[in-house]
């Protein structure tokens, strides 16, 4: 039997790779992200060890707050703590590093670097000592508070030589300096994509952070002692009280490695993503085809039960090619895996995203996983189909045409409406107040139920939307409606990646469509200025607090007011605080304040949302103590309550706050208000002018920014549609193969139709419209779905603020639209095929 299994393979090699497509799509991701994530980690590591190979000793502060999304405020040290470093014995020389915001402006006037959910862009310091971080390339090192020094990333792609001037905007506002030197980070023109504009201490202390402070120092022993040693030797000089702490060359090195690895993790995470959705499908797709390999071979079975074959040699035989289909599927796969691998790193320097030179690191686990999962997913989507060729009787099968049986499914609608009931039931349980987490359980329920019971609601709606078809191509649109319904088994199955890829595209499209709404009307309510400079920082850096300032003093603005965040920490957790000017936010932003005024705040006040208040039983007058990232305790006392925390979150602070601290403060936005009268195109022209000067932000009219708030969720989309495309990727595998069936199993009746007169192009639109019904037979259901996936969502997040559900229609068109095309391309091939049938021999019944 096993030479037998072996002989079927190799006698049906278009069907092996045409299955084997399915594993491949999967293992592919599955290993491109094994041996892309090996070789980020290789890579970075030896670029750390390598630029820290001379560091011995990290001095810094202990004193963290830490935020949501890996934010963190570190709080700074003072300068003079470098001269008593150097004063301990065994430290050959210390210099000061500060780390902070910075913008490069290009020569066309434009910021250089992705904005916000790009990789960083960095101010930092670059002097001339043993243990330096930056290595000139060309040039020298800055000196002075007019000279720069640029990576040489940033520098080529700005077209910046030395000798040039270059606009840099930090904390401090919008400047030029002269371009002294090129610099390079190890071996990489620019760490992880990132830009740096460099200077020299006291000028990057001064514009980019607070003067008379740094982040942290970094030391270069002289060899008489272990960097362990050498750190318990300075941390000797400090007081406990003063939190600062030293770490050695090989614990920074570590530390900063785990950083770059986790901020690069989201690479991993999304190739993760598509491989186990390409998996997941494409087993729709290996179960398919082996069920049509057991119709197909329903008489060459038979005939080997007459002569004497077991239904367990039959089943043995079977899932022997579902080894073979799936050791060649995963091998095929983890070599698409490579490729994969090596176009993202040709792709992510081209976006920006420069990595240390080095070749793929091609790990056993990354061979091992992937031919083993490969193999599971492979032999567990053809059990049952094997055991199904198994039962087939010697007699009952001795026919010329092979045709998969279909019954009832009386047994089979039960188990899927009983998925349906109890995923229904959790989820309702879960919008009655049970726990969210539940909420994934109950979807998966109702997305298995759904699937389970396809084959019973095939046939009718497969034969209602064909009926288009029937009415406009007559004779072969009425044959292509009934074969889509011949078999509702198989045409289920097959429809089933299309329904997972729309249900989950539409439900986030609702989801999105939602939030999209429901921005929109926040802001509607909440700004009330008439123009805003927006800045996509999303928690580092953004807009210098001096630019609302020059805003307001511009002919025609009433006032101009930045709004920014701050990170702080209270009752020892980290929070995030909405920072405002209060004389200058009347009539551009409305919080909704009760009974008081933006006045009442001053720098040893807070405001707190009243949902706040009710729930951590405050009211005015109560005294909060707030932590910022300077460590200092400070009681801020309740002045007013307020409605709106949509935006403004449970806790705002004035500006003022920050005055003497070592905090820097950013804004995310300006909200402008105009003078009653002024003409709004020169001072719109003025305004404009003012943000080309300074180099950063967009200017936009109310109408313009509520658009683009509302906007931003559409970004979560691109992903999804990743998704979608590559579900419709197997979706037309699997269309392709099903199809290939029909045509095997009708060749008598293609055969007979040709002979009374079919032409070849009526069997092609046969086929077709076949394909299409089946494909909108999947686009249909699992826009249902998702419809109702999407509500059940907005519905779970009512606590968070999410109180409106929209239903995505320009989406919904597209994916039918798109479902439509979708069939026609998979029929391309096999309706080719269906006019090849040669008649004489489908005619022939022996």
């Amino acid at each position: 039997m096993f030479r037998i299994a072996l002989k079927s393979i190799l006698g049906r090699k278009a069907r092996l790779v045409l299955t084997s497509l399915a594993v491949i799509l999967g293992t592919a991701f599955l290993s491109g992200t094994s041996i892309f994530s090996a070789t980020l980690d290789r890579t970075f590591n030896n670029l750390f060890q390598d630029v820290f190979a001379n560091i011995d000793g990290y001095v810094r502060s202990t004193e963290v707050v830490e935020g949501d999304f890996g934010l963190i405020e570190r709080q700074r040290i003072p300068a003079e703590t470098v001269q008593k470093v150097l004063a301990v014995p065994g430290v050959a020389d210390a210099v000061p590093d500060i780390q902070a915001f910075a913008r490069i402006v290009g020569k066309d006037g434009k910021p250089i670097g992705a904005e916000g959910a790009g990789p960083p862009t960095f101010g930092s310091v670059a002097v001339e000592f043993k243990g330096a971080l930056w290595t000139i390339a060309e040039g020298k090192f800055p000196s002075g508070p007019k000279e720069v020094a640029l990576d040489e990333s940033s520098a080529e792609k700005a077209g910046y030589v030395v000798g040039d001037t270059v606009k840099v905007i930090a904390q401090a506002g919008s400047r030029e300096f002269t371009l002294v030197g090129i610099a390079s980070y190890g071996d990489v023109r620019s760490p992880g994509g990132a830009t740096f504009a460099l200077f020299d201490v006291p000028t990057a202390a001064e514009f980019l952070g607070k003067p008379g402070f740094v982040d942290a120092i970094l030391v270069v022993g002289d060899g008489t002692r272990t960097d362990e040693a050498l750190a318990n030797e300075i941390d000797k000089i400090f007081d406990p009280s003063a939190k600062v702490e030293t770490l050695t060359g090989a614990e920074i090195t570590k530390e900063t490695q785990d950083d770059i690895g986790e901020a690069l993790s989201f690479f991993s995470i999304f190739l993760s993503i598509f491989s186990v959705i390409a998996l997941g499908v494409g087993s729709f797709v290996i179960y398919n085809v082996f069920s049509i390999s057991a119709a197909q071979r329903q008489r060459e079975n038979a005939l080997l039960r007459a002569l004497g074959a077991s239904r367990s040699q039959i089943t043995r035989s079977m899932l022997i090619e579902s080894v073979v289909v799936g050791l060649f599927g995963s091998i095929a796969g983890f070599i698409g895996g490579i490729g994969i691998s090596k176009l993202l790193g040709v792709a992510l320097p081209a976006l920006g995203f420069d990595l240390p030179s080095g070749g793929l690191v091609v790990t056993q686990s990354a061979v091992i996983t992937t031919i083993f999962v490969g193999l599971l997913v492979t032999v567990l989507s053809a059990i049952l189909p094997a055991r199904r060729a198994g039962k087939v009787p010697p007699l009952a099968a001795m026919r010329a045409t092979a045709l998969e049986t279909t019954g009832k499914g009386t047994k089979q609608l039960l188990i899927g409406l009983g998925f349906i009931a109890v995923g229904i039931a959790i989820v309702g349980a879960v919008i009655g107040g049970a726990d969210n987490n539940y909420l994934g359980l109950g979807i998966v329920g109702v997305f298995v139920g759904t699937i389970v019971i396809g084959p019973n609601v095939a046939r009718p709606v497969a034969l209602f939307l064909g009926r288009p078809a029937a009415a406009l191509r007559g004779v072969t649109g009425t044959m292509a409606r009934q074969n889509a319904a011949r078999n509702p088994k198989r045409t289920s199955r097959t429809s089933s990646p299309v329904l997972i890829g729309v249900a989950l595209v539409t439900a986030v499209s609702a989801l999105a469509a939602s939030i999209n709404g429901q921005i929109s009307d926040i802001f509607t309510e909440q700004f009330k200025g008439d123009y805003a400079i927006s800045v996509s920082a999303q928690g580092f850096g953004g807009l210098s607090p001096s630019l609302a300032n020059d805003i307001g003093k511009i002919d025609g603005v009433k006032n101009a007011t930045g709004i920014g965040t701050a990170l702080a920490k209270i009752d020892n957790k980290g929070r995030t605080l909405t920072v405002i000017s209060p004389d200058t936010i009347e009539g551009n932003y409305d919080i909704g304040l009760i009974n008081a005024s933006y006045s009442s705040l001053d720098k040893d006040g807070i405001f707190i949302s009243r949902s706040l208040a009710e729930r951590d039983n405050l009211s005015v007058g109560s005294v909060i103590t707030v932590v910022l990232g300077d460590a200092v305790p400070r009681d801020l006392t309740v002045r007013a309550l307020y409605e709106h925390d949509d935006l403004a979150g449970n806790r705002v602070i004035s500006r003022e706050t920050f005055a003497g601290t070592t905090v820097s403060s950013f804004d995310f936005g300006i909200y402008i208000n105009l003078e009653d009268g002024a003409d709004n195109t020169e001072v719109r022209a003025a305004l404009q002018k003012a943000v080309d000067d300074y180099g950063q932000g967009k200017l936009l009219s109310r109408d313009e920014y509520i658009d683009e708030q509302a906007g931003q969720v559409n970004q979560l989309l691109g992903l999804i549609y990743g998704l979608l495309f590559l579900s419709v990727i197997i979706a037309i595998v699997g269309i392709i193969i099903t199809l290939l069936l029909s045509v095997f199993e009708r060749q008598r009746e293609l055969g007979l139709l040709r002979a009374v007169g079919m032409t070849r192009k009526q069997v092609r639109t046969t086929v077709r419209w076949e394909s299409v019904i089946t494909s909108l037979l999947g686009a249909v259901t699992g826009i249902i779905l998702g419809i109702g996936l999407g509500w059940v969502i907005v519905f779970a997040l009512r606590d968070q603020g999410l109180s409106s559900f929209q239903i995505p229609i320009g989406t919904t068109i597209f994916i039918m639209v798109m479902s439509f095309f979708v069939g026609l391309i998979a029929a391309i091939y096999p309706a080719w095929r269906a006019t090849k049938v040669d008649i004489l021999s489908a005619l022939n019944t022996n």
